[in-house]
């Protein structure tokens, strides 16, 4: 789960649209060891270019004399009212978030400034603050140098304000891609999962979770000796193997086998499966006319090796067509020769028939049969 967060984060904060939305005044919840789940306002989005992650400066709502829930732990008991404590603290939920922490209302709100990784923001909101940021920023700036004569004012007027946000909404990310889209929905699944299972309240959880990992770990290598000693693993294994290395090298298998969206489309296809899923999930049809479709689809089923070479100018879009379908073919084969299925790419073009693409452009468009058998050689009967 922590790996399929990072890897959501890391893809979704670095698009373009994501990278304008986090400025000054944007509000977010972060969760980190100390401040878990609380509500925060970016201050400053590139508070360290020297990191090698990014770190924004944030300012952190907060109960007054509040302290870290790990400062507190030291036994099982001391767990075990600290959960009761954060399963009742006044929030709102926002979705992928259990529960914000917010101090309760009428209190005077606590608050910290400091500077966090954005891996440690659990979701960008909508909400916005509409505080004077660039005065807070020189607020801030002037407590650095001089600490003792620092007016809290704006600050705590900021604090204030994120206090009556209100019901916090999570930002819309306007996922659009196939591998973002699939790896939402394998979040969401995780989360609906893990919040049915109690054990994540234990005092003992990680390492319980870590003894469980190495569990699992061995149970796995002993079942790949088990399998490796056994006669069914001699004789197709290795060509079997590099089939598999070619569909996780294409992105129709994920990392533990299971197929992808990319996988399952694929399964669909009755023929040609990989060409043809290359081809939709490259977009290739979206500005063909339907004609132009037809006749480079021919390539397909067309079988004869000599004929006559087709007219490609009949329309503009068929050179095109036709090298782009080469080029995704040519990525099928690419992933074969360096996984070793195949020797080398010399003779990929050879297996799709281009001969029957204008005859086929010219029926399409609604010729008469008889007429078009003057643009080709080949015999009528195929």
């Amino acid at each position: 789960m922590i790996e399929l967060e990072s890897e959501f984060k890391m893809r979704v904060y670095n698009t373009a649209k994501a990278r304008k939305s986090l400025h000054p005044g944007r509000a977010i919840i972060i969760s980190t060891a100390d401040f878990p789940f609380h509500l925060a306002t970016i201050v400053n989005p590139n508070a360290n270019d020297k990191s090698d992650t990014r770190e924004l400066q944030v300012v952190i709502l907060h109960s007054p004399g509040y302290t870290s829930p790990l400062s507190s732990i030291k036994t099982e008991e001391d767990w075990q009212k600290e959960l009761v404590t954060l399963k009742v603290s006044p929030g709102v939920n926002a979705r992928g978030v259990s529960h914000v922490i917010t101090p309760p209302p009428g209190e005077e709100p606590g608050f910290t400034v400091r500077n966090v990784s954005i891996l440690d923001v659990a979701c960008l909101l909508e909400q916005k603050v509409t505080s004077d940021m660039e005065a807070i920023q020189k607020n801030l700036q002037f407590m650095k140098y001089t600490p003792k004569n620092w007016d809290r004012t704006p600050i705590e007027t900021l604090a204030r304000e994120m206090m009556m946000m209100g019901r916090p909404t999570e930002y819309n990310y306007d996922i659009r891609d196939m591998e973002g889209v699939e790896l939402v929905e394998k979040i969401g699944k995780q989360r609906s999962t893990m919040h049915r299972y109690s054990c994540r309240d234990c005092f003992n959880f990680e390492s319980h979770l870590q003894q469980c990992s190495e569990i699992m770990f061995l149970k796995k290598q002993l079942e790949g000796i088990n399998y490796s000693l056994s006669y069914s693993s001699l004789q197709f294994m290795p060509e079997f193997q590099t089939r598999v290395n070619v569909l996780k090298r294409l992105g129709y298998l994920g990392n533990n086998d299971q197929l992808t969206l990319k996988g399952k489309a694929a399964c669909a296809m009755s023929t040609s499966e990989l060409v043809i899923t290359e081809l939709v999930f490259d977009n290739f049809f979206k500005d063909l006319e339907i004609e132009a479709i037809v006749a480079i689809l021919s390539c397909m089923v067309f079988q004869q090796r000599r004929c006559s070479d087709p007219d490609m100018t009949v329309a503009p879009q068929l050179t095109a067509a036709k090298q782009h379908f080469l080029e995704l073919a040519h990525r099928i084969v690419e992933a074969e020769v360096e996984e070793r299925l195949r020797l080398n790419d010399a003779d990929y073009e050879e297996q799709f028939r281009f001969g029957l693409v204008e005859v086929v452009y010219r029926w399409a468009k609604g010729e008469e049969f008889s007429s078009i058998k003057q643009y080709t050689d080949v015999d009528e009967v195929l």
